[in-house]
């Protein structure tokens, strides 16, 4: 066992350490702030049971830190989680969350965004929910007609240039809470592949 005055010191470090490690990474975190908001919606046609509401998304992006930092573009949303409403996907309580499967189709050409103390920018998005036409229907990952809360996460698809990816350049951003409305009888239409981040 430690002398008291040596495992005192091993306390107290080990608790500065993860203090600052949660610091740092609330810190990062902070970098930019994320809104999106729905500017199209498309019903597509499915089967019997389910259909897919297809979203045109606008992502305003702002630093509001008193920092330039650097946005790597383009991310896409690889990551959405669905909640039932903006209070319980800011408390973390969600229905379901899901990953996407992206297969870039060439190689990314990656941009590195300078983005000065309390400026914003606008990118364009889209990203897709599976909805069920019967509530009582059982299919995981889906939603019922109604109102809910969707919260993005935007990663790179690729692995970007090592040059593109300092310690001030943003590679992952989390959207606010955004609402997205199921109708109940949506006019379902033949949908092209979902478009990419611009």
């Amino acid at each position: 066992m430690l002398p008291m005055p040596v495992m005192f010191v091993f306390l107290l470090s080990h608790l500065m350490f993860s203090l600052s490690g949660q610091q740092a990474q609330q810190t990062k975190s902070n970098m930019v702030r994320a809104k999106a908001r729905v500017v199209e919606q498309n019903y597509c046609s499915g089967d019997a049971d389910a259909f897919t509401v297809s979203l045109s998304l606008e992502i305003e992006i702002e630093n509001p830190s008193k920092m330039p930092v650097h946005l790597l573009w383009p991310l896409v949303p690889l990551v959405g989680k669905v909640a039932s409403s903006v209070g319980d996907a800011e408390a973390g309580r969600f229905l379901y969350e899901q990953t996407a499967r992206h297969y870039p189709q060439g190689k990314t050409g990656f941009e590195r965004l300078k983005l000065e103390p309390g400026k914003k920018v606008s990118k364009r998005s889209g990203y897709y929910l599976v909805a069920r036409h019967d509530a009582a229907f059982s299919l995981p990952g889906s939603v019922s007609p109604g109102r809910y809360a969707v919260v993005l996460v935007f990663n790179p698809e690729e692995v970007p240039p090592t040059q593109m990816a300092g310690p001030d350049t943003v590679k992952s951003i989390t959207t606010e809470a955004f609402l997205v409305e199921v109708p109940a009888d949506p006019k379902l239409v033949s949908c092209a592949a979902g478009e990419k981040s611009q």
